[in-house]
């Protein structure tokens, strides 16, 4: 077992916050069905090799899973939850250590973890308890009775944990939060369990990292999306607006049409671009206020290519193009640039081009005032089959009538 700074060191002494009669019936109320839970009950008297083909289990299932999610709240979640789920622990917890130098929980689960959010027990400074301890610090804490530790806040005598494993969980180099099991017994948690949860809480800390990563990346992405939206804004301000709102509008319905988060976020980024290719298109043709000639018409039409290659030549974007050159094909096969029809066209294309639709009609154009929503919806519906994807409309219907 690492030894852990003393206390002395590192803060001065903890103050003593007494829980009131009712916080104390409901942690004996919490305490007494934890003691009930046949999980509980069953890793108890289970056999040092049973234990451990869990642990191997659960760490091999969290690896799996935290790789396979960049969102902050997700990870956290699984974590405590698969925790809890295998082992039934009084309390399984993640703080997170905020700019403030306050801990936050921002996951629980447990009968301990009930009762802590009931009393808005989810703040705590990083200068008080074993949890503030090891956050300064960075170094783990097995404490085998927490009676013995000077560290630990009391609260209610009769229904504490008594044993305590807390790990720092490290991003890039820095502490960012802790992971925290509790047990009502003494002596619950040993070495093998403390090398678990190191080996979880280092694994939760890459998947953090790469989470920030991400971020970064894709907000270096939405730059380059704009500075490309400004090229085109410059020669016709409707369309870089307008953009904005089917971008908004279709990822909603990709969600709606149960596209997982990655390939919605791309359905959006693909609807800001998919009228890049007017970069290409003289200003008198966007701006005339009246309907085009038919060369004019072709010189618009061929915006979709022009758009398709563009972002093809952007290897951030290339994955987008066939969803952009595609945005303004037809569902009977009348579009352009390549005349497909149904399936051929790519999903996105095909959300793009509803969402694309509405707000089109719903917006003044140069050569037309905007019709009403309900004007809007009616010629969707008209549509539906022949220009449009009919199940695509009745997703953007529902979006729609949701709002």
């Amino acid at each position: 077992m690492r030894e852990s700074p003393a206390a002395s060191e590192l803060s001065t002494s903890t103050p003593r916050r007494a829980a009131g009669a009712r916080e104390r019936r409901r942690r004996a109320e919490a305490l007494r069905s934890h003691r009930e839970d046949e999980r509980a009950q069953h890793m108890a008297s289970a056999g040092k090799v049973t234990y451990l083909r869990a642990q191997l289990r659960l760490a091999a299932r969290l690896t799996a899973r935290l790789a396979a999610t960049n969102d902050v709240d997700e990870m956290v979640t699984l974590v405590v939850e698969e925790l809890h789920g295998t082992f039934a622990f009084y309390l399984a917890a993640i703080q997170r250590l905020d700019s403030d130098g306050v801990l936050r929980l921002v996951a629980g689960s447990g009968a301990l973890a009930e009762v802590m959010t009931e009393f808005l027990l989810v703040e705590q400074s990083l200068e008080d308890g074993i949890n503030g301890r090891v956050a300064r610090s960075g170094v783990s804490a097995l404490v085998p009775d927490t009676q013995d530790d000077p560290d630990y806040i009391v609260r209610d005598p009769q229904t504490d944990p008594r044993s305590e494993l807390s790990v720092p969980i490290i991003v890039d180099g820095s502490v960012w939060g802790v992971l925290n099991l509790e047990a009502p017994e003494p002596h619950a948690f040993g070495e093998a369990d403390a090398v678990l949860v190191e080996a979880i809480a280092s694994t939760l800390g890459s998947s953090l990292h790469r989470a920030v990563l991400v971020a970064d990346l894709e907000r270096t992405f939405t730059t380059t999306l704009t500075a490309l939206m400004s090229t085109v804004e410059a020669k016709d301000a409707y369309t870089a607006s307008h953009e904005q709102q089917v971008a908004e509008l279709a990822e909603r319905v990709a969600v709606r049409l149960g596209c997982a988060p990655p390939l919605a976020r791309d359905v959006h980024h693909a609807a800001l671009l998919h009228d890049v290719g007017k970069v290409a298109v003289p200003s008198e043709i966007l701006l005339k206020p009246g309907p085009l000639n038919d060369e004019e018409w072709g010189a618009m039409r061929g915006h979709a290519a022009v758009g398709g290659e563009l972002v093809a030549r952007i290897d951030a974007f290339a994955h987008l193009a066939p969803a952009v050159r595609a945005s303004h094909e037809r569902w009977d096969g009348g579009g352009y640039p390549d005349g497909l029809a149904g399936g051929d066209i790519p999903l996105a294309a095909r959300i793009i081009a509803a969402c694309d639709t509405y707000e089109a009609i719903t917006t003044d154009r140069p050569y037309r005032e905007a019709r009403t929503a309900s004007q809007a919806r009616k010629e969707l519906r008209r549509v539906a089959g022949t220009q449009l994807d009919a199940l695509v409309v009745e997703a953007l219907l529902e979006e729609l009538s949701s709002q």
